[in-house]
């Protein structure tokens, strides 16, 4: 008898950037339902619920509609989520290392059982910005024949998402310390960043250092213990160049 793994998908979440058809959420919807993915949040979507559009493309899927939420931005949508995937076909400065779609269905097999995972699919005109990319760990890159890709909306997300039901339950899950949220990650951020102003940087908000640094902290897999042991290092950092006197930097001799 196969093994039915949808119940395991449950820590699944598809995230779609300010769509502006309603059709293409509710084929969203439909790509959800075949492959088994339950959770889907919108940010700052146009009108949907009760679209004929959207119900007619998301035939037989509107549990999903009906059960899914709305943020007015991506930071809030992504709250509660420990693991970011961003499907793009632009690159740039600030978009590399992209992996393939079943190299992100690799990594999500081996996570889902204990993490809250979110795929997010930017705008269909204009993706996402540079900030929004920032909240990603990995970027996939979904490879087409022609020079410039003509996949549409929800034929991404049913890429992404078939190669993600392909490899459930096909690989053993390995035992991980569950992974901090993106909440949690924007706190080490904040006082990463206040440790470094303190030190008197010379670097603007959202400047090449900045961005360089939450880059490379979302790379990293940090428990909520791992942050809070952060957290007290720049704390103790900034409390000592607040309180600092000439003879703290006297060397013995």
């Amino acid at each position: 008898m196969e093994n039915d793994n949808t119940n395991y998908l449950d820590n699944l979440y598809v995230v779609l950037v300010e769509p502006k058809n309603a059709g293409n959420i509710g084929s969203v919807v439909r790509a959800m339902k075949n492959t088994g993915i339950p959770h889907l949040r919108l940010v700052s979507p146009v009108p949907y619920r009760d679209e004929i559009e959207q119900i007619k493309f998301g035939y037989r899927a509107q549990e999903i509609t009906r059960a899914s939420k709305e943020f007015d931005t991506l930071g809030k949508a992504l709250a509660d989520i420990s693991l970011v995937f961003l499907a793009t076909s632009k690159k740039g400065k600030w978009k590399r290392d992209f992996i393939l779609p079943e190299q992100a269905a690799e990594i999500v097999t081996q996570r889902f059982h204990k993490e809250k995972i979110a795929i997010v699919f930017g705008r269909e005109d204009s993706g996402v910005t540079i900030d929004e990319s920032q909240m990603a760990n990995y970027l996939i890159h979904i490879p087409t024949a022609v020079s410039y890709p003509s996949l549409n909306l929800s034929q991404a997300v049913l890429v992404v998402l078939y190669e993600i039901f392909r490899k459930v339950g096909k690989t053993p899950p390995l035992i991980y310390p569950k992974t901090a949220t993106k909440k949690e990650f924007e706190r080490l951020y904040d006082n990463t960043w206040r440790m470094m102003k303190s030190l008197q940087i010379r670097e603007d908000d959202k400047g090449l250092f900045h961005r360089s640094l939450k880059r490379s902290l979302n790379r990293t897999r940090w428990t909520n213990a791992d942050i809070a042991v952060f957290d007290r290092v720049c704390k103790q950092v900034r409390w000592f160049i607040q309180n600092k006197t000439t003879d703290d930097f006297t060397e013995d001799v």
